[in-house]
């Protein structure tokens, strides 16, 4: 109850204060909470044709010579976003199961929570445990999981020194499919700078050897090769063993 009355304190303070309009970022939750505020929020809003939307806003008049205008991107339309939802989520790929809400995949969602965070410290597992549903042993097990990997072979890619750029959840449209990067990052050291790395956390030993996993691998690589086609993109695989496995191509 705290947490939700300072998360509606925060929401009443950003809506005050909006003088445009109101961006609201969150991760993704395992499971909807009934009467939250955002569905709250969501009642409360209005459908806005695609046609309005794409209408310029007249800029206000004012005798102020050095003020300037950010120009506003028009909303997707409300279809078209939920249909690119609806793909991803039939495209998408299991770790280990198909039962969404088994232990096992729950156990998977939490250790793909952990990375996110870059932690494994008490308090994050705690509270991995609490959104996924888990057992003290099945968080300790995630913590495991996810601690092997940030101290594993892969573990350059939480460093400041080693990456310039990172980025987790990193979504992107490619060949008419949304995709969903587990972490993207670009190294700034050595030989390897500028280099792009596409990581995928998987939960089994030897993903290499699934080949649905391994296309879906290049798939994410293609797609940052298309935005980078000059640049070196490259793709690995991340395991609970804490081993960083690379595709190469044909492989």
């Amino acid at each position: 109850m705290e947490r939700q009355r300072e998360e509606l304190n925060a929401l009443y303070v950003a809506l005050t204060r909006a003088r445009h309009t109101l961006a609201i970022s969150s991760i993704e939750p395992y499971r909807a909470a009934e009467r939250s505020w955002w569905q709250r929020l969501a009642d409360l809003a209005t459908a806005v044709t695609s046609h309005a939307l794409l209408e310029p806003l007249a800029p206000p008049v004012t005798a102020a010579a050095n003020l300037f205008y950010i120009k506003e991107l028009p909303l997707a339309p409300v279809d078209t976003a939920q249909a690119a939802i609806k793909n991803e989520a039939s495209t998408a790929l299991a770790d280990a199961e198909d039962d969404v809400d088994s232990p096992t995949a729950r156990l998977g969602k939490a250790m793909h929570r952990l990375l996110e965070w870059g932690e494994a410290s008490s308090n994050n597992t705690a509270a991995v445990v609490r959104e996924f549903e888990l057992t003290p042993e099945q968080g300790t097990q995630a913590a495991a999981m996810a601690g092997r990997i940030l101290q594993g072979e892969g573990a350059w890619a939480w460093d400041k020194a080693v990456v310039g750029w990172q980025g987790n959840e990193v979504e992107l449209m490619h060949q008419g499919e949304l995709l969903r990067l587990d972490r993207l990052v670009q190294r700034q050291d050595g030989a390897q700078a500028g280099h792009w790395w596409v990581l995928d956390y998987k939960s089994t030993h030897a993903p290499q050897q699934q080949p649905e996993l391994v296309t879906q691998l290049r798939n994410y690589r293609a797609a940052v090769q298309a935005i980078y086609p000059d640049e070196v993109v490259r793709c690995a695989f991340l395991t609970p063993q804490g081993a960083l496995i690379e595709i190469l191509d044909g492989i």
